[in-house]
């Protein structure tokens, strides 16, 4: 059951006159089960309350026009309410990497009542070969409103459309993917480092080399989508009590490894650079960071020599 959110008052205390007074130009946000999940302008010009089932019964709607296609997932929602993130995954929408690798196509839902969060709707996925998750890896294929505007369902039924409608593309930036390399796993560990998705990890290095480990095939030359799945399959099997809520912020985060916000895939040489770059900085010029591993600062002189990046 999915809750289902109004406004009530703000009221300011003033603890040593123990005096409260109305904020009229702001509003609460309180869960028909009496949870309090945000804080928002009171005028409806600046913040309009978009409900999470509402959001949902549109997509069921927009998916039921595609007859082959039946929904399925779940709903993630934090305990206070102010997040949810849902995974809709559609039944008979397949792609393929490769022959040997089909990807089951879906949709990523994330919305949120605190006032900072707005309504995305983004292509997701799921490996069937070893079921890791694929979220935003499609600028062109997402959409989004803030909660500026009131609840516009149209959104949702062209989010739908263009991730059902759009298997060549997927599998397009997919091939593109998996014919650009970085100049070995050392690199390919700092990008993935450098995405941020370390955060979500809770042992980040041998996490990620262990994942690498499964989908690399030659560790001198790991593609852009080895790179991909590698970041992944770590956020998918190498996280322990993080919620979906927000782990789709991580997915977004590796999805930088495929997404220029353009028809085209990142250039690795651009994207290693730009790795090597920021962790020589905090490595070796600024010395305030720890080792990722023994020999990293070897490893990271010889990558500054190869992108021809001074000391």
């Amino acid at each position: 059951m999915l809750p289902e959110v109004d406004r009530h008052d703000v009221y300011a205390h003033h603890t040593g006159e123990d005096d409260w007074e109305d904020i009229p130009y702001r509003d609460s946000l309180w869960t028909d089960d009496g949870r309090a999940t945000g804080v928002v302008s009171s005028s409806d010009d600046f913040y309009n309350i978009i409900q999470y089932g509402d959001i949902l019964e549109t997509v069921g709607d927009a998916v039921d026009r595609h007859e082959d296609v039946e929904p399925r997932g779940r709903v993630s929602i934090s305990p206070t309410a102010h997040k949810m993130s849902a995974n809709v995954e559609f039944d008979g929408a397949t792609v393929y990497a490769s022959q040997d690798d089909p990807i089951d196509l879906g949709l990523q839902v994330q919305s949120g009542h605190s006032g900072f969060h707005g309504l995305k709707y983004d292509v997701g996925a799921e490996r069937q070969v070893c079921s890791n998750g694929m979220t935003a890896f499609i600028s062109e294929l997402g959409f989004d409103q803030t909660h500026g505007e009131p609840f516009q369902p149209g959104l949702a039924y062209n989010a739908v459309d263009a991730v059902i409608e759009s298997p060549a593309e997927i599998e397009h930036r997919l091939a593109q993917a998996q014919n650009r390399e970085l100049r070995n796993q050392d690199e390919a560990l700092l990008v993935l480092m450098d995405t941020g998705i370390d955060r979500y990890l809770e042992n980040p290095v041998p996490d990620l080399l262990n994942a690498m480990h499964d989908e690399v095939e030659d560790t001198e030359s790991p593609t852009l989508w080895e790179t991909y799945n590698t970041a992944t399959r770590a956020l998918t099997h190498y996280t322990q009590d993080v919620p979906d809520y927000e782990l789709a912020q991580g997915f977004e985060q590796a999805s930088q490894l495929l997404e220029t916000g353009g028809n085209e895939v990142p250039e690795p040489d651009r994207l290693g650079r730009s790795a090597v770059y920021s962790r020589s900085r905090d490595l070796i010029e600024q010395g305030d960071s720890e080792p990722y591993w023994p020999d990293e600062e070897n490893a990271l002189r010889e990558l500054m020599e190869e992108h021809e990046i001074q000391a």
